[in-house]
């Protein structure tokens, strides 16, 4: 009997040494979703009117260098990517209301840009000169990469708008000597923000 209790524990004890350890896994998925944040508000001066009743209007324009805040527009950028901001006009010419055969060049009117009030304002490049209105898309806000993504305390823009005072590259002729027929005078011009 105690050889046979012998030989049940050394079998036991071989079935033991030779079996394999029991593993047990298990998988975790991680995942990250990015929401792409591009957003572009218009705060201030939605609408730019000028009104053009004296001949020094008509001589000397409006809003030379461009520090009259009735005549700038204010607009901010959310971005979670760095971005650029492209400004252009529905057409190269304003339209007259009253009479459609009117015509107004749109380099007559001109634009140049400040921002970057809440960050360090070399996260973009801006135009260096005051540009005239056109139909071609051109880059207002061109962001450096790394550094243009932010919120929209960083990324405050304005747009100091001017009428006939033939800075940089507008239209080199006053209104008074292009003749320009009296009416209301009216484009739309198209902000577009874009990331890189």
């Amino acid at each position: 009997m105690k050889k046979l209790l012998l030989g049940a524990a050394v079998l036991l004890f071989a079935q033991f040494s030779f079996g394999q350890a029991v593993n047990d896994n298990a998988i975790i998925p991680v995942s990250v979703t990015l929401n792409s944040i591009l957003r572009l508000t218009v705060v201030t001066g939605g609408n730019i009117e000028f009104v053009v009743n004296t001949i020094d209007d008509y001589t000397n324009g409006i809003n030379s260098g461009g520090a009259d805040t009735r005549y700038q527009t204010v607009f901010t950028v959310s971005s979670s990517r760095d971005f650029d901001v492209t400004l252009r006009s529905e057409e190269d010419n304003l339209l007259g209301q009253d009479n459609t055969a009117n015509v107004l060049t749109g380099d007559n009117v001109g634009y140049d840009l400040t921002g970057g009030t809440g960050g360090n304002g070399t996260n973009w490049n801006l135009p260096v000169q005051v540009e005239g209105l056109s139909a071609t898309a051109a880059t207002i806000v061109d962001g450096i990469t790394g550094f243009a993504a932010g919120d929209a305390v960083q990324n405050r823009f304005v747009i100091q708008w001017r009428l006939g005072t033939s800075e940089g590259g507008m239209n080199t002729a006053n209104l008074l000597t292009q003749s320009i027929p009296a009416d209301r005078y009216v484009t739309n011009v198209f902000l577009e923000l874009t990331g890189k």
